[in-house]
């Protein structure tokens, strides 16, 4: 197996991905591959930003992964005239092709079209990680939701290294010392969510601070993983 095929499908001028759960569990492995990898998630307001021109819609045009997140988004791909829904082929890195043997093929959904939970989507990248005892660091919240985040994430992924971790409220004169850690670290995803100064722009903007890895945003996502709504 070279590579993993999803559904995907165009709306608005926009690529929308469809994939499964054992997509999404395969790619945390197909994406070791010495490169940086984005997932996106869009709503209302992200899908329709991302039509205008700006450097919001080239962060979505270029992210390997575009989640719907919201139903309204889903149903675009359905009523869409400009494709039917296709396949998108995705490479496979070459150290992790034995590792994605363990998945077998993956099931195509006959009915693909879907919305993308965040928090779904992160356990099931998590889990998968957690099985060759991969790392993430964790960007963004206030100091005690950060702490809790990280405290669920040990307890429910006990073989996952969390490998750093940094509030999202940091102050200017402290982002090298976040950057040389981020570096030092080379996490195998960087999960980013609330206070983070510009928001899901920060990944195009901080990419070149780490060599390979995945990276996902959405604003609560650090709450959530600390428990709170």
């Amino acid at each position: 197996m070279d590579s993993i095929e999803i559904a995907s499908a165009a709306a608005g001028g926009l690529r929308l991905d469809f994939p499964s759960e054992k997509h999404v569990a395969a790619l945390a492995s197909a994406w070791d591959d010495d490169a940086n990898h984005q997932v996106a998630f869009l709503r209302q307001p992200e899908f329709r930003a991302a039509q205008r021109l700006c450097e919001y819609a080239s962060m979505v045009a270029s992210a390997d992964l575009v989640l719907p997140a919201a139903e309204s988004v889903a149903r675009l791909a359905l009523k869409s005239g400009e494709s039917a829904m296709l396949k998108r082929s995705i490479p496979i890195g070459v150290r992790r092709r034995d590792y994605l043997s363990y998945f077998g093929p993956p099931v195509d959904d006959p009915h693909p079209v879907q919305t993308y939970s965040p928090l779904k989507v992160l356990a099931l990248f998590l889990s998968a990680l957690e099985q060759r005892r991969g790392s993430v660091f964790l960007l963004g919240g206030v100091l005690q939701a950060l702490q809790r985040a990280e405290l669920h994430l040990r307890s429910t992924f006990p073989e996952l290294r969390v490998v750093g971790r940094s509030t999202g409220d940091y102050g200017e004169a402290d982002e090298p010392a976040i950057m040389r850690a981020l570096q030092k670290a080379a996490p195998d995803m960087i999960v980013v969510g609330s206070l983070v100064k510009d928001g899901e722009l920060w990944i195009p903007r901080h990419m070149r601070f780490t060599k390979s890895g995945i990276f996902l945003y959405d604003a609560g996502i650090i709450e959530l993983l600390a428990g709170r709504r």
